[in-house]
Parts: structure tokens; C-alpha cells; sequence
């Protein structure tokens, strides 16, 4: 009986395994599933990450009614899946307590900011940009880099230093080193730098531009870049400052965003717009730092004229609102003849230098291709100034002025009231400064009544305005500002000579041999049996065939152009450091912000898992 016994064990052992066996497939069971578990964790972190999410509730007991976005998740989870379910309900090694959510954040956020940087040591050189914006009582420095991937060139975000203690140019700099070294790329050359124009950033010999230079020996090459979209606004800004009534149109403007904020109008300006089939358009606030919302509201205005001026009227004829006196002084400005001639004219400037606008703040925008379009923008203004171009536009004024209602005339035309003139004793003068005279664009003999109405706006609006666009954009895109940018587009179009500048700056930091680089610029222009272009060379070139050009390639499309992907940071800064969550520490905030600002790179799971599974865990993984 007891060998039979024994017999049958020992069958049942064979065909179904002893317990040494059984207790191995239990446990890898049980690695299987906790991995499975923290791999949907991992996964949670990434999504809330992403999406800028917060994790955490203000109570995250058992009686809470929201336990906060990670906890949730985890709950609707356990619904769908029993094996997660069977974890998570061991409270004690659940894995979600805070201290857990920060590791698994840090991990993702590591792996993400290791890839960029890896990408950063293959290629051998990179160039940054820096800007700083103010986020509940802290100064934040936001730092992202530009570096060549291939032939293709990516612009990243690296992450937010609190620099709240000082913002002179040493202390910047030495946070700014400080973060460089920290992240691995402090052997790496930097060839190129981006910030705005501010003097503490641009100063060639106080600047944060100048001192990073002389403190880090990496950057002693890096040509430094004024932010090219910064510079675009700057010469819509000027142009409004040095032009009164283009000035007092954007204030007109800013006033109907202002009455139109009301719930009430913005209701009524909204379905009226339903009624009359219109788009559904809203009013943008203008503001210094918007690069491109006087143009939406030049736009938004010509479109919307109709419904916004019935709604005003309709609010008048009320006589129910607070805010009547503000509508009848909207109406009176924006009835008059003087606000549509300047709502067009500008409207119609502002729709070419907005092109350059958005380019300027491409991430594959390179300084050859803005150089090329800085002048395009130029030579189109100066082709708007001819009375064939003013006709166009004047026939679009006249059409809309009489579907409106809106008389056309000359202001002063009746005499009723004196027009300034400029005095007599400065006659044979030439005046630099302005005088308050309203005739300066006349002749002394020409009165403003002997104009007609299409000649006077030519005069007194349409010329000005773009005369002072094409100055400012001549004086702050000058031939010596836009010189490295001029190298870079000859440099794509194989052109040696009119490169040598760019060659010659950096030959000796990348080991370029300018004599074997013409050589190889000659035969891959002959190779191309035509104009060359970044893509046609993208096609053409490889790293082994021509080493010097490739090199010398990658540095060009490598130079920043503006420093817009910093403003970007700041869009994402104001989601994530809410005022709910201002409390969160520097680390996790700036952990966050990389994997919400950095969402398009892949992040592998499994590397996430078995980095955290290395340190001592209660739960077998």
C-alpha cells in the first residue's frame, strides 16, 4: 500500500510537477503580475504627465469622495483588470503613496531628458537658448537647446531653474553652467546662443552672452543671436509708439475686447454671429508680449463689423446697461473713417510681417532660410508703396465703408476747426524732431481741403505706416545684424567665398580643412547641376563622402534662430504651476514639465520598470 502510494505521487509528480516546481511557476506568477502592476503605474505617471495633469487630491483616504487624478486612474483600472485589482487592494504594498509618484516621475522625466542628451554627445555640438518669466513670486529660467540629427534638426525643452535669488548676468550664467554641468554637457561645444534683447542677456560686454564665454571654456565659440521673433515685434511695437493714430486704433481695439468681455455682450455678439451665419469669432486682447494678436484683431474686427457695431447700437437704443457712455464712444470711434483706413492699411501690413512672424518661430527654421525671408518681407512692403497697390486696397475701404454705413471724408474738411500748422521760423530747417503740425506730408501752398479723400489717406496714413515698417525693419535687420545669417545662405548654396566668415569662426573648434571643404562643395554642386537648396543637400550628402561639408552643414541649420521654444515652455509653465499647485517643489515641477513639454518622445516602459525595480522594493518585481 505504501509503494502504490508512493507510485501514484510519483506519476502525479511527473505529469503535473513536484513542489519545489510548483513554488517557482507561484512566484514567477506573482513577479509577472507585480510587474504587469507597476507597468500600469508607470504608465498612469506618463499620462498625467503628459497631459499636465495634477496627481494628487486634496484628500486621499478611503472616505474622500476624489482622491486625486492617480488614484482614480488606479480605481477605474481595478473595474477592468483582476490582477491589478488583486494588488491594489494590498494597501500596504499598493506603490502609491507621494513618495512613489515622485520616483516613478523622476524616472520618466530622467529617461526622456538622457535621451535628448545622448542625441546631444553623438552629434558633437549643440547651441541654447534662455529666457526667464515670472511664475508665483519665483523667477523662472527656462533652458532648451537646438542641436543637428542627421540632416534634421530638433529644438528641445531641458527644464526650469528657480533663479528667483538674482537675475544680474553672473548669477544667470552660473546657474546656467551650474544645469550644463549637471546634465552631462559640459565637454559638449556650444556653437550658438538665443535670448531676447534685454541688456542683461545682450550686453556684449556685461551680458550673459559675453560671460558664458569667458566662464565656460565650451562656449567661447557660440555666436550669439538677438531673437529674430522677438525682433519682429519689436518693430510692431515701434511703429506703434512713432505713429499716434495707429496708436489710437490697437487702444480702440483693446477697448472693444474690454467692453465685449462682459458675459452678457459676448452672449448677444455670439449668437448674433450664429444668426447672420457668420464664423464664430472672438476678439483677442492685445497685448507686447502676443506676437501675432494685433493682426487676429485687425482681422477679427474687419470680419465681425456688422454684428459688433448692431450689438453697440442695440445696447444704446437699450438705455439698460451701466456701460452706455462706453458704447456710444466705441460707436463714435469706430463709425469713423479715420478708424477704417487705419484698420485696413494695418490689416493689410500686418498679414505679410505675420508670415515672417510664424516662421521666425518654426522649430526648423534655420538662419539662411530667415534671412532669405526677412528680405522677401522687405521687398514686398517696398512693393506695396505704389498707387496700384493703394487703389486695391482703397477699393476694399470704399466697399466696406458703404455696406457700413460709414461716410468717407477728410477730417477738418468743413473748416470748423483750425488745423495746426508748423511754424513759419523753421521754414528753411530741416526738422528732426515732430512739431504737432497736421500738414507736414503737404505743401505750403496745399490745403488738406484740396484733397480728396482717396489722396489724403494715401498721404497721412497709408505711407506713414509703411514707411515706418520698412525703416524699422531695415534698422533692426540691418546687413551687419543678418551677416552670420547671409553666411549660412550662401553657405547652403555651396558658395565658399561668400562663407569663409562662418568657415573661418569655427574651423578650428571642428577640425575643417577649408581647402578640402571647397573641394567637396565644388563636386556635390556639380552633382546637383542646379541651384542648390537644404533639401536638394540633404538628398545629395553623406558623412563619409563629404566629412568637412557635413560637419559644416550641421553647424549652419544648428544656429538658433529665436528663442521661441522658451515661450513655449512658459505656455506650459502657467498649465502645470497652477495656482492650485504652486506648492510643488522645484524638482518635480521641472520633472513634470519635460514630460509634458517632451510628450512626442517614446519613453520605453520596461527600461522605467527595471530602473526601479534595481532598489530594494517590499513587492517582488
Amino acid at each position: 500500500m505504501t509503494a502504490n502510494l508512493r507510485w501514484s505521487a510519483y506519476k502525479n509528480s511527473v505529469k503535473n510537477g513536484d513542489v519545489i516546481a510548483k513554488m517557482s511557476t507561484a512566484l514567477q506568477k506573482e513577479i509577472q503580475t507585480n510587474r504587469m502592476y507597476i507597468k500600469c503605474l508607470i504608465d498612469i505617471v506618463l499620462y498625467l504627465g503628459r497631459q499636465g495633469i495634477a496627481f494628487r487630491g486634496h484628500h486621499e483616504d478611503e472616505t474622500s469622495v476624489n482622491k486625486g487624478n492617480f488614484k482614480e486612474m488606479c480605481e477605474f483600472l481595478l473595474k477592468h483588470y483582476p490582477d491589478f485589482c488583486n494588488v491594489y487592494k494590498n494597501t500596504l504594498l499598493n506603490h502609491t503613496s507621494w513618495s512613489i509618484q515622485n520616483e516613478l516621475i523622476e524616472t520618466c522625466a530622467a529617461n526622456v531628458k538622457s535621451t535628448i542628451i545622448q542625441k546631444i554627445i553623438d552629434c558633437g555640438m549643440f547651441s541654447i537658448s534662455c529666457d526667464e518669466a515670472r511664475s508665483h513670486k519665483q523667477e523662472q529660467l527656462s533652458i532648451c537647446v537646438r542641436y543637428p540629427h542627421g540632416m534634421d534638426i530638433y529644438e528641445r525643452f531641458l527644464g526650469f531653474v528657480d533663479v528667483s535669488e538674482k537675475q544680474t548676468a553672473d548669477a544667470l550664467v552660473l546657474k546656467l553652467v551650474e544645469f550644463l554641468n549637471a546634465s552631462k554637457l559640459d565637454k559638449i561645444p556650444i556653437i550658438g546662443q538665443a535670448y531676447d534683447g534685454a541688456n542683461v542677456m545682450s550686453g556684449h560686454i556685461g551680458g550673459v552672452q559675453a560671460k558664458l564665454k569667458i566662464v565656460h571654456p565650451p562656449a567661447k565659440c557660440a555666436v550669439y543671436v538677438h531673437c529674430m521673433a522677438h525682433k519682429i515685434n519689436l518693430v510692431v511695437i515701434d511703429m506703434c509708439k512713432h505713429l499716434k493714430d495707429a496708436r489710437n486704433l490697437f487702444n480702440a481695439l483693446e477697448a472693444l475686447y474690454v467692453h465685449f468681455s462682459h458675459p452678457t455682450r459676448n452672449g448677444k455678439l455670439t449668437d448674433l454671429q450664429f444668426k447672420l451665419n457668420m464664423k464664430k469669432t472672438t476678439l483677442s486682447q492685445l497685448s507686447d508680449t502676443r506676437w501675432i494678436c494685433r493682426f487676429k484683431s485687425c482681422d477679427a474686427v474687419i470680419k465681425n463689423f456688422n454684428a459688433i457695431a448692431k450689438v453697440l447700437n442695440d445696447e444704446i437704443d437699450d438705455q439698460q446697461s451701466k456701460c452706455v457712455a462706453q458704447a456710444i464712444g466705441i460707436v463714435s470711434t469706430i463709425s469713423n473713417f479715420k478708424f477704417v483706413a487705419y484698420l485696413f492699411i494695418l490689416h493689410d501690413i500686418l498679414k505679410v510681417v505675420n508670415i515672417l512672424s510664424i516662421q521666425l518661430q518654426s522649430k526648423s527654421a534655420t538662419l539662411g532660410n530667415s534671412a532669405n525671408l526677412i528680405k522677401g518681407v522687405i521687398d514686398t512692403l517696398k512693393s506695396y508703396r505704389s498707387s496700384i497697390h493703394y487703389s486695391e486696397l482703397w477699393e476694399k475701404m470704399v466697399v466696406f465703408s458703404k455696406e457700413n454705413g460709414i461716410e468717407i471724408n477728410v477730417p477738418f474738411q468743413d473748416g470748423s476747426k483750425r488745423q495746426r500748422r508748423e511754424s513759419t521760423n523753421l521754414k528753411n530747417y530741416v526738422v528732426m524732431s515732430s512739431t504737432s503740425a497736421e500738414n507736414n506730408h503737404q505743401s505750403d501752398n496745399t490745403s488738406t481741403t484740396t484733397l480728396e479723400p482717396k489722396e489724403y489717406w494715401k498721404i497721412h496714413a497709408f505711407y506713414p505706416v509703411i514707411d515706418t515698417i520698412i525703416c524699422q525693419m531695415k534698422e533692426r535687420f540691418s546687413e551687419e545684424s543678418i551677416q552670420i545669417a547671409t553666411c549660412v545662405d550662401n553657405l547652403l548654396k555651396l558658395d565658399f567665398e561668400g562663407s569663409s566668415l562662418l568657415i573661418n569662426h569655427y574651423k578650428n573648434l571642428f577640425e575643417v580643412i577649408p581647402h578640402d571643404l571647397k573641394c567637396e562643395m565644388t563636386v556635390l554642386k556639380n552633382m546637383i547641376k542646379g541651384v542648390p537648396s537644404y533639401l536638394t543637400i540633404k538628398e545629395k550628402i553623406s558623412k563619409d563622402t563629404f566629412p568637412n561639408l557635413f560637419k559644416m552643414i550641421q553647424l549652419a541649420i544648428t544656429l538658433p534662430v529665436s528663442s521661441a521654444t522658451c515661450e513655449r515652455s512658459f505656455s506650459a509653465m502657467r498649465r502645470i504651476n497652477n495656482y492650485l499647485r504652486f506648492t510643488m517643489s522645484q524638482e518635480r515641477f521641472s520633472k513634470l514639465a519635460i514630460l509634458n513639454i517632451e510628450r512626442d518622445i517614446i519613453v520605453d516602459t520596461e527600461i522605467i520598470l527595471n530602473t526601479f525595480a534595481n532598489k530594494n522594493r517590499k513587492i517582488r518585481i
